[in-house]
């Protein structure tokens, strides 16, 4: 039987792992990377190979790397395939890349693992990637999860405050449902997979904004304030960064004035 484990690695950095994680890092065989394309994705594969050089005995693992598949863009405003349909397709594509890559690259009584940037729970598909693995390629692959620290315990911690506010709720989403208005009536909003400054028009100038990119790593920003007072600061911190870099991983939280 082959086993494999999803592994939580937090923001990134050696440092951000715990105890669980490094130890199901040393029963690894073979780890799996995918890499994206673009300018600077190398650096999101070398964090992973950074990882492993700071907690796994040199010679003891190997590592496969193939390139991710893209996801198709929403098409629904030309009449064609809209968000959810991209998704679905892109993780078949990728379910289909990563059990060819067990089978080929996994003997049986091994263990293999990807790296998951944050918690394999929180906004990342490769739980549902894996269960279409095992419902019709791999039945009998062992799959273990490792929880990770995330993103968003970090902002949290760097900004020194609680996620959500005494007696309030928080809510958990991303950019494309802050803009279609899903954050109204919420006391504290925490945005991931943005990059594109949707606050600027989806929050009220008084809200509050506690805002992070690149966290745990050497480009670490933050930012704090009124969103009508810091908010064109941090849209053009986030074009800057793009520009320079070619990416940027930021996460933030709205809160309503009281």
């Amino acid at each position: 039987m082959r086993s494999f484990y999803l592994i939580g690695i937090g923001p990134g950095g050696p440092e951000y792992l715990t105890l669980q994680a490094v130890a199901a890092l040393r029963r690894v065989d073979v780890f799996f990377v995918l890499e994206k394309e673009g300018r600077g994705k190398e650096a999101l594969a070398d964090a992973r190979r950074h990882i492993l050089e700071a907690h796994c005995e040199p010679g003891r693992y190997r590592v496969v790397t193939a390139a991710s598949p893209a996801r198709a863009p929403d098409r629904s405003a030309e009449g064609g395939p809209g968000y959810a349909e991209g998704v679905e397709a892109w993780y078949d594509d990728k379910a289909a890349l990563i059990a060819g890559l067990i089978i080929t690259h996994l003997a049986e009584g091994q263990t293999g693992a990807l790296l998951v940037w944050g918690d394999p729970s929180l906004y990342d598909g490769n739980l549902a990637i894996f269960r279409r693995i095992r419902a019709t390629i791999l039945p009998d692959l062992a799959l273990e999860v490792i929880p990770g620290i995330t993103s968003l315990q970090l902002l949290a911690a760097r900004h020194q405050i609680t996620l959500a506010d005494m007696g309030d709720e928080v809510l958990i989403t991303t950019a494309r449902r802050l803009r279609e208005g899903a954050a109204a009536g919420h006391g504290s909003v925490a945005v991931m997979l943005d990059s594109n400054a949707a606050f600027a028009n989806a929050a009220p100038a008084d809200s509050d904004i506690y805002w992070g990119a690149n966290l745990g790593s050497e480009r670490e920003i933050l930012r704090a304030g009124r969103v009508g007072e810091v908010g064109g600061q941090i849209a053009d911190t986030i074009a800057r960064e793009k520009q320079r870099h070619g990416w940027i991983f930021d996460i933030y939280l709205l809160r309503r004035p009281r």
